[in-house]
């Protein structure tokens, strides 16, 4: 949504927009399953695998993408000037250059969000993985490109280095709501990177402080794995989440090769001490959610990543940082098309 650095107005539209997203949460059953059984193999697991969205209905519409996806969010770039088109059985989302940021939380991120209308139950003992195929151009993007802010605290100045995907990224993500705790493949034009991270809930509305569900300052985290070269052109990317009697994972996949593997799902990498790019440290000690997680849905669309961890959250005031719209908004912007979105469940 075209989010403007306005904090009253900004507060509105977090209100309005998590009330949009616990009526589209509360209607995800409603929509029948089109899965294809493939039966129960020799050792017990039962395997579905449903095509979503391949948007190769002939004349394939508006309306069909609606019954499929909402913008829980706003219309976010396209209501300045991106366009979002169906042709040749995919879905083209582009904003070249990127028109909307916001000084606030994670909106500046938003830059187009599509999320599924229909949840996906994790079986008890077994795994869902999720893939779609992107083909992403990320223009004006700069290799390295410093992004400068001001400490709000302190007043001391902010600088750091960005990947490219953080400039402009073409995204797939795998949500729980319920937790917060979200899976995400960024692409851009040149590299791709897997991203895990666990949503505060001052921005998912799932719980209030004192709530046993509550996600604060020691459970949030957001962490970039590992960044890997992508050549120009339609790549297959997959998340995996697995959880059984010995606890959760998730895997991450990209043309078919295993990048990334996380155990403890809830738990960041650095409290793990497991390696990663190091963007960005976490807060807390976190907690492990395998037995939390009991349904995801998929969610597309344009992002940005430029902002400093935790976002500005209440709970970490000296952390956080103000960066103007001139150092968010520099010419950069993204076309990224999608296709085949699919589910396969295994149950154990």
């Amino acid at each position: 949504m075209a989010i403007h650095p306005n904090s009253l107005g900004l507060r509105r539209v977090v209100a309005v927009a998590a009330a949009t997203l616990s009526v589209s949460i509360a209607l995800l059953g409603t929509h029948a399953a089109n899965a294809k059984t493939a039966g129960a193999s020799a050792s017990g697991a039962h395997t579905t695998v449903e095509t979503y969205d391949n948007f190769n209905k002939a004349g394939y519409s508006l309306s069909d993408y609606q019954q499929k996806w909402a913008n829980p969010y706003g219309p976010g770039e396209l209501a300045v000037g991106g366009s979002r088109t169906f042709t040749k059985g995919a879905l083209q989302v582009s904003a070249v250059p990127f028109r909307t940021g916001a000084d606030f939380s994670v909106f500046d991120h938003l830059k187009y969000i599509a999320v599924s209308t229909k949840t996906f139950p994790v079986p008890s003992s077994g795994s869902v993985e999720i893939s779609s195929t992107i083909k992403a151009a990320t223009p004006g993007t700069q290799p390295g490109r410093v992004v400068h802010g001001t400490y709000t605290q302190s007043g001391d100045p902010y600088a750091e280095p960005t990947l490219e995907g953080q400039q402009a990224g073409v995204v797939m993500n795998v949500i729980d709501f319920s937790t917060g705790q979200l899976f995400d493949w960024f692409v851009s034009g040149h590299t791709a990177f897997p991203l895990i991270e666990r949503l505060p809930s001052n921005v998912t509305g799932n719980a209030q402080p004192g709530d046993p569900g509550y996600v604060g300052r020691e459970k949030m985290y957001t962490q970039i794995i590992k960044e890997i070269p992508a050549s120009p052109g339609t790549h297959t990317v997959s998340i995996r989440f697995t959880r059984g009697p010995q606890g959760s994972s998730v895997d991450y996949f990209f043309d078919g090769n295993t990048v990334a593997h996380v155990d403890h799902v809830g738990v960041p990498l650095d409290v793990q001490n497991v390696p990663f790019t190091g963007i960005y440290s976490s807060l807390g000690a976190g907690e492990e959610l395998g037995g939390s997680i009991n349904s995801l849905v998929i969610g597309h669309g344009l992002f940005s990543l430029l902002d400093a961890f935790p976002f500005q959250h209440p709970e970490a005031p000296e952390l956080s940082v103000s960066i103007p719209l001139s150092e968010r908004l520099f010419g950069q912007g993204a076309t990224g098309t999608f296709d085949n979105f699919k589910v396969k469940t295994v149950s154990r």
